[in-house]
């Protein structure tokens, strides 16, 4: 699949926004978690967690599967391909990794706290899974987060893995020739 030079600044630029609408959200959400819910009043509580399950919803989910259709368009369309590369592959395996893992265990609880916080009564703690929810987030978010930012500097800094990085080696690992990082 080949694409025109301007077809490709485009894709790189979508690629660039997707990705960037996913870390800026994803740092929203974690210092939501961290330092302003738990000082959050009663009532500002629920407001604060449905534009936090909003933003997951409606940045995040589509920018993170958006950057994952674009990138695969990306490694088809250029020579730095899916695997090729040593730092492409750990960013594959980074995006697949935040997708699935928000998926099955951020996603779930980002959209059940606005559900415990609403059932709760005013006058009433909020139940115990709401803790363990957040408490679950504010860990696992920063890893996540921790994670989107490594995917970050491998694509400013492409380094070359030993064993994966396939450059100049006429398809012999890097390692096996005497290759270093």
């Amino acid at each position: 699949m080949k694409l025109s030079p301007s077809l490709m600044r485009l894709l790189k630029f979508v690629h660039i926004i997707l990705a960037s609408a996913w870390l800026a959200s994803a740092m929203i959400l974690v210092f939501f978690f961290v330092a302003v819910i738990p000082g959050a009043s009663r009532t500002d509580l629920h407001g604060i967690l449905i534009a936090l399950k909003a933003i997951d919803d409606c940045v995040i989910i589509p920018a993170a599967n958006g950057m994952l259709i674009s990138g695969a368009v990306y490694g088809l369309a250029t020579h730095w391909g899916w695997f090729r590369h040593g730092w492409v592959a750990v960013k594959w395996a980074i995006t697949l990794y935040g997708i699935l893992f928000g998926t099955f265990f951020l996603g779930p609880r980002v959209n059940r706290l606005p559900v415990l916080s609403a059932a709760a009564p005013f006058d009433t703690p909020l139940p115990a899974e709401f803790a363990v929810d957040l408490a679950f987030l504010q860990i696992w978010g920063v890893v996540q987060l921790a994670t989107l930012l490594a995917a970050y500097l491998l694509s400013v800094y492409r380094w070359k893995m030993r064993g994966l990085d396939r450059r100049n080696s006429g398809g012999k690992a890097a390692h096996l020739r005497g290759g270093s990082l």
